[in-house]
C-alpha cells in the first residue's frame, strides 16, 4: 500500500474533495473526515465544504433521502436502521426526519412481511420465530410490527 501524500494546500484538497465526488456522493461529514485521513488543515476542509457547498456538490437534504431511499428500497431496512445510519454519516437530524417522512409506511409493512415470510419458511416453532425477530429487529423493523407480521403469516398457514 502506498503512503498517502498530505494535503497542504486548498487547490490540492479541493481536487481531491472532487475525486471523491466522482465517484458517489458524500455527506459533509463523510467528506470531511475523509479529507482530515489526508492531513488536510481544518480552515482547507472549510473551505472546500464552503466550495462544494456553494456549487451544489454536498447538500446532506438530498443526499439524506437519496440514501434513505436506497436503504429502504435496496437494502430492505426498516426505518430506525435508516435513521442511525444517516446518524452515522453526519445528517441532522432535521433531514432525517425529512427523509424518513417520504418513505411508504405501507411498502414498509409489505416488505417486512416478505421477509419475514422468507426467514421463516413456514416453520413457526419458538425458535425459528425468535431467531426472525431478531433478524428483524436489527434490520430496523419495529417490534410490534415484527409480531404482528409474524402473527399474520401464522393465520395465512393456517388456513
Amino acid at each position: 500500500m502506498r503512503k498517502q501524500q498530505p494535503l497542504t494546500t486548498y487547490d490540492a484538497v479541493k481536487e481531491k474533495a472532487l475525486r471523491l465526488l466522482e465517484f458517489r456522493s458524500h455527506s459533509e461529514k463523510e467528506l470531511a473526515d475523509k479529507l482530515r485521513r489526508y492531513d488536510a488543515s481544518e480552515e482547507n476542509i472549510e473551505l472546500t465544504l464552503d466550495f462544494c457547498r456553494r456549487y451544489g456538490f454536498v447538500n446532506d437534504a438530498s443526499f439524506a433521502k437519496r440514501k434513505a431511499h436506497d436503504l429502504f428500497n435496496l437494502k430492505k431496512l426498516g426505518t430506525r436502521r435508516i435513521r442511525n445510519e444517516l446518524k452515522m454519516l453526519g445528517i441532522p437530524d432535521e433531514y432525517i426526519t425529512e427523509a424518513l417522512y417520504e418513505l411508504d409506511d405501507e411498502k414498509e409493512q409489505e416488505t417486512l412481511l416478505n421477509l419475514a415470510e422468507k426467514k421463516l419458511r413456514g416453520d413457526f416453532s419458538d425458535k425459528n420465530k425468535d431467531k426472525c425477530i431478531r433478524f428483524l429487529i436489527y434490520r430496523g423493523y419495529d417490534i410490534y410490527a415484527i409480531k404482528e407480521a409474524i402473527s399474520t403469516l401464522e393465520a395465512i398457514d393456517e388456513i
